[in-house]
């Protein structure tokens, strides 16, 4: 640990000196009692995967037991591998399915499962499923980190009639119809109305690429496409009276607004089948995705957006909801247009325990919203105890790297290229549901 980083945590622990961050008041900065050892993992969401690997690496380094701490309280009793001696972050992926299911799983509370990870809100069922057991209702979901999501493709050779490179301009409606399959090939009209100055859009088929797992990145894809679609797409299939898998089209009214996390390959099956397009090829994770579009020409999908950059893909720019004096903004996600999107939203939705309307901040308002915007969650327990092989050690280092990445991580010297933090508001009120974490029945961090 730096000598400043020492000073900072040990006048905070001497003096219980009263601070506020991000607006949440609080008698002292989270503490670790001496001996604290074993693992601190999640599983879930692999939208935020390059965020929590990078912020694990950068608290780690930051507080890494150089000797053995056997007397008082530090936070430097991290390692990024020695869990028998010293505390160790972990994150397993698997998308935001298997983290909810993982959340009320058998392995709930243990040293392997003391948090997940979420793009998607849970529903009722999964709302249901956590009742059903030990949790209850004591449990939170509070926001770690936004991002944007990125429509990413390859198209070799793309060029304006100028000759010089081009970029792929599209809207929610032309996206909507190449998931649809009513929009099969590069150079359909549709998308040539989009892009004038492009010379050479293909006459080839659209590899279509989706998510194959349940995943929060879906989650929040399909919110945008049931947003940003025309009226005659309805929500593009994403409601109420929209049978996934098997409704081959678009002639019931749209219900309720329902975004999913189903892999896109089953919930538009039927669709596509009827309307004569290819079967979508299905991939795992944002992890998955990524590299398959980079090695695979004429295919598009959809990827959290420090993928794109990661693997070098070209992202599409995407149609603004509000026009600039009549005319279309098409925009690629950057800080600016990712806390438009944020601010405009945010009024309406409140992202701390997520009720099972809320919708993620896309197609948001303004000329400079970008408009795939999402919120990645923590799910984390009120109630730990050694009964689930838990010890009070870990669950202080997970407060206290919590505590870090609400506040310190969101910082740009943290931020992964990709990711923005979560609005101030949110974080005051996130930082708060920490302080409902239990121990053996006593308050972890008061």
């Amino acid at each position: 640990m730096s000598l400043v980083k020492s000073i900072r945590v040990s006048i905070a622990l001497a003096l219980a000196l009263t601070v506020s961050v991000s607006g949440v008041a609080y008698a002292a900065d989270p503490s670790i009692d001496a001996n604290a050892a074993g693992k601190i993992e999640g599983s879930g969401a692999t939208f935020p995967w390059n965020q929590y690997t990078d912020w694990f690496r950068s608290f780690t380094d930051e507080n890494t037991e150089a000797t053995a701490v056997t007397t008082g309280t530090s936070l430097a009793q991290f390692h990024s591998s020695n869990s028998g001696n010293s505390l160790v972050l972990g994150y397993t992926g698997g998308g935001s399915g298997a983290g909810i299911t993982n959340f009320y799983g058998t392995a709930r509370k243990s040293p392997v499962q003391m948090f997940s990870g979420s793009d998607a809100v849970l529903t009722s069922t999964q709302r249901a499923a956590i009742a059903a057991t030990d949790i209850g209702s004591k449990y939170s979901v509070i926001p770690a980190i936004t991002g944007p999501l990125s429509v990413v493709y390859r198209l070799d050779g793309l060029k304006t009639t100028s000759g010089a490179a081009a970029t792929l301009r599209l809207d929610g409606s032309v996206v909507c119809g190449i998931y649809l399959g009513t929009i099969k090939k590069w150079n359909d009209p549709k998308i040539k109305a989009l892009n004038p100055s492009v010379a050479n859009l293909p006459n080839a088929t659209i590899n279509v690429v989706g998510r194959s797992d349940g995943s929060g990145t879906t989650f929040v894809f399909s919110s945008y496409l049931g947003k940003a679609s025309s009226a005659a797409q309805k929500n593009c299939g994403y409601h109420s009276n929209f049978t996934s898998s098997t409704e081959a089209n678009l002639n019931d009214a749209a219900g309720t607004f329902t975004p999913a996390q189903t892999a896109p390959g089953t919930y538009f099956a039927a669709i596509r089948a009827a309307n004569g397009a290819a079967a979508i090829t299905g991939k795992p994770g944002n992890g998955g995705i990524a590299p398959y579009v980079k090695a695979t020409n004429l295919s598009i999908s959809y990827v959290e957006s420090s993928y794109a950059s990661k693997y070098g893909l070209k992202e599409a720019a995407l149609a603004a909801k509000t026009k600039r004096n009549g005319t279309t903004v098409y925009l690629k996600p950057t800080t600016a247009s990712i806390n438009s999107a944020l601010k405009s939203a945010v009024n309406a939705e409140d992202p701390i325990n997520p009720s099972t309307s809320f919708v993620q901040p896309v197609f948001a308002a303004g000329v400079n919203s970008y408009p795939i915007v999402g919120y990645s969650w923590w799910l984390i327990y009120h109630e730990y105890d050694n009964a689930n092989g838990t010890t009070l050690g870990q669950v202080q280092g997970m407060i206290a790297f919590m505590e870090w990445a609400l506040t310190d991580g969101q910082k740009s010297t943290y931020l992964y290229k990709g990711y923005t933090p979560v609005p101030a508001t949110a974080r005051a009120k996130a930082l708060a549901e920490l302080k409902k974490i239990t121990f053996n029945g006593v308050s972890v961090w008061p």
